[in-house]
Parts: structure tokens; C-alpha cells; sequence
């Protein structure tokens, strides 16, 4: 029987295979990164885990340090654009407690591999001069959002609040990465130190 489907049909479902494969190898090394850090993404240990010939990694990545700076940037990417959706719009008007349940959220969303990941990421990118400026910018950008949300919460002074809120947050998703953690615990008692921060905030703006 011959193949009915038309040249461009092809090109683009062969496309779409490459496109997933890709991104099959990006989430398997993703993975590895965050059980053991740069050591284990290896050629072999990311064609195991995506399923894959061994080849197949080299095909798609001129090396492994190339997949891992991609791993690097899609982390600092999600994590931009994560908190740029937190960002209220001008005249919005939160309660402490509305605030709160945003942090609560964005810990309940997370696995403690994607904690792990995010973390390791974070502090790994500073070895990484040529991912400096995705690390910058995703740093501007969630201090932005906090300032946003904690402005829309009514505190003049944000400052030292973002601060306290930046330090709070870090600790839920480095406690996190235990697996043994239960994320829903952390997450609540953050809502609740996120809670004590804005209401001290406003007192101290009243």
C-alpha cells in the first residue's frame, strides 16, 4: 500500500517526532540533574531514561553540556514566566491572606524533583557565565512580582517585606526537596509566615 500522505504531511509529522524526542531527552536529563546534579547526565544515563538508542542523545546535542545549558535556560525560562503571571494588575487589591495562598500554591505545585531541579539549577547557573543573564533576569523578574503583590496587599515599605517573602519562599522549596517532606504542611505554614509578614508590614506602614 502506498503512502498517501502528502510530502509536506511528512515533513511535518517528522518534525514533530524530532520535536518530541527532543524534549524527551530534555525531561529525562532534567530528571537526572535533579536526583544527582551535572555527574549524572551522561550520554548513557540520558538514553536509558528517555528510552532512546545511545546515539540518539548526540543527534540531537552537539554534547552534554549543551543539553544541560538547555535544561538550565527551560528552568530559569518557566520560573520567569511562572511569576510574571503572578503579577496583579494596576489597582488590584489583595489581603494578606490573598497573598499567602499565592506562595501556598506555587509550593503546592511543585514535585520534590522539581524543587530539587529548581534549586540545583539556581545555584549551578552561577558556575555557568553564559547563562548569566537568563539567571538575571528571572531574578528581576520575581523580585518585580513580589514587590507587585505585596504593593497590592497595602504595604508602603516593600522592601524588607520582599526580602522576609524571598527568604521564606527559598526555605519551603529547599525543605521540599526532601522527599519525606510533606509539601502540603511546608506549603501551608509558608501561607501562614507570608500572612505574619504583610500584616506586620502594614503595621509598620500605618
Amino acid at each position: 500500500m502506498s503512502d498517501s500522505t502528502p510530502p509536506g504531511g511528512r515533513a511535518r509529522l517528522s518534525q514533530e517526532r524530532s520535536r518530541v524526542r527532543r524534549d524527551q531527552l530534555i525531561t529525562a536529563a532534567a530528571t537526572l540533574f535533579a536526583e544527582g546534579g551535572t555527574k549524572a547526565v551522561t550520554h548513557r544515563s540520558v538514553s536509558e531514561a528517555a528510552d532512546v538508542p545511545l546515539a540518539t542523545v548526540s543527534y540531537y546535542f552537539a554534547s552534554i553540556e549543551q543539553l544541560v545549558d538547555v535544561v538550565f535556560s527551560q528552568t530559569l525560562t518557566s520560573w520567569n514566566e511562572t511569576w510574571s503571571a503572578l503579577q496583579p494588575e494596576p489597582g488590584t487589591v489583595l489581603t494578606p491572606d490573598d497573598v499567602g495562598a499565592i506562595f501556598e500554591r506555587l509550593v503546592v505545585e511543585h514535585t520534590s524533583t522539581t524543587a530539587a531541579q529548581r534549586m540545583q539549577v539556581y545555584l549551578a547557573t552561577f558556575a555557568r557565565p553564559h547563562l548569566m543573564d537568563d539567571l538575571h533576569a528571572m531574578r528581576a523578574n520575581v523580585g518585580a512580582s513580589m514587590i507587585s503583590l505585596v504593593q497590592a496587599a497595602g504595604v508602603k515599605d516593600s522592601i524588607e517585606c520582599v526580602r522576609a517573602l524571598s527568604v521564606l519562599y527559598t526555605g519551603a522549596l529547599v525543605s521540599i526537596t526532601d522527599p519525606s517532606d510533606d509539601i502540603a504542611s511546608v506549603a501551608a505554614l509558608l501561607r501562614r509566615q507570608v500572612v505574619r509578614v504583610l500584616e506586620d508590614g502594614l503595621r509598620t506602614s500605618s
